[in-house]
């Protein structure tokens, strides 16, 4: 099934269940795909191009020392500007590849066909790739969207649980930032992930992305969760997986909005989505730990009125409001110190009610 999206979108996007190899490119192409997914690939009678790179890439090797094999590796075959690379993995796989695409001859077309939840849901569409820095997370990347997005369903039968639980926080995240409390709630109910999330999803995603390709507006919304969840996620020294730590930036992100004077959220919502993040509060960082990660954050500014000799740090911070849209606020990296002590003390609650 081909999704609509906006027209003179960069992107085709299809959700199916299984592989279709009438939608790998045309022309010739390249793959690099994740290791464990080769016997899949083809048991589902894909083909596989004769330079394929199959790798594994966690998330603590999402860096530019681990494309730089795969860009001479492109260049030994070589590799010319007409061809297209598929990138079949995650959104670690897929974010470095789409970087990779991108600074080989200043830009080679690629397709995404991302296997977890995560990916299908996020990580795969819009266009934005990277890899980290030792400074932080994505703090090096490009603007390269993928000629088509292929997901398939089938492909998450093979993951973990803990992997496709991963993907739910980034459909928890849409809902939010719609203010779609009634879908937040039924995501956060026990049972399979429904493919009409994921469509849903990736469609509201196409449309703010098409809006704003760059992020200079509308589509900062699209960090709900991911400023305070970065740092959780880097400061735990990635035990925390993306997903995991995002649910827990939007719980803190949910306390935050309050104390920043806005629409609080019922405790009928704070208390399920706390109940499903308590198992993660061993890998909760100290304060101490977060606090340096927030100051560098790639969404970080100078604030007004500051001076090189006493800069002052804003975050373009992401506020949800139950029932309305998620709104944007320039706020101090401190701000999250009182919302990072809640978050804790509400998971050691639901902890202890277990």
């Amino acid at each position: 099934m081909r999704l609509a999206t906006p027209s003179g979108f960069p992107t085709e996007v299809f959700l199916l269940d299984k592989p279709d190899r009438e939608l790998l490119p045309e022309g010739p192409w390249t793959l690099v795909g994740d290791q464990r997914l080769r016997g899949a690939w083809a048991l589902a009678g894909m083909p596989e191009p004769a330079h394929a790179l199959w790798v594994a890439v966690p998330e603590e090797e999402k860096k530019l020392r681990t494309v730089i094999p795969w860009l001479e590796h492109w260049a030994g075959v070589p590799l010319h500007r007409e061809a297209t690379v598929v990138a079949l993995g995650g959104g670690v796989l897929t974010d470095l590849t789409g970087l990779a695409a991108a600074l080989y001859l200043r830009g080679v077309a690629w397709q995404a066909w991302p296997t977890t939840l995560l990916a299908m849901a996020d990580a795969a569409l819009g266009g934005k790739t990277g890899a980290d820095l030792a400074a932080g997370k994505n703090l090096v990347g490009a603007f390269h969207p993928p000629r088509r997005l292929v997901a398939c369903t089938d492909l998450l039968t093979s993951l973990p649980e803990r992997q496709v639980e991963n993907g739910r926080w980034e459909l928890v995240k849409t809902a939010l930032i719609q203010g779609e409390l009634a879908w937040a709630v039924e995501m956060l109910q026990e049972g399979p992930v429904k493919v009409p999330w994921v469509e849903r999803s990736l469609a509201f995603k196409a449309g703010v992305v098409h809006r704003d390709p760059k992020e200079s507006g509308e589509r900062r919304l699209l960090n709900l969760g991911h400023t305070l969840g970065h740092a959780l996620e880097a400061a735990s020294g990635y035990q925390l997986l993306h997903g995991e730590a995002v649910g827990l930036g939007l719980l803190a992100a949910c306390l935050l909005a309050e104390e920043q004077g806005l629409k609080p959220f019922p405790a009928s919502f704070l208390e399920p989505l706390a109940r499903r993040l308590a198992p993660f509060a061993p890998q909760v960082a100290p304060w101490r730990d977060c606090l340096p990660l927030l100051a560098r954050d790639k969404k970080a500014q100078r604030a007004q009125g500051s001076t090189a000799e006493a800069p002052l740090t804003e975050i373009q911070c992401i506020l949800p409001r139950p029932g309305e849209p998620a709104v944007q606020r320039a706020l101090p990296p401190q701000a999250w110190e009182s919302p990072h002590a809640k978050l804790l003390a509400l998971l050691h609650q639901e902890t202890a009610r277990a």
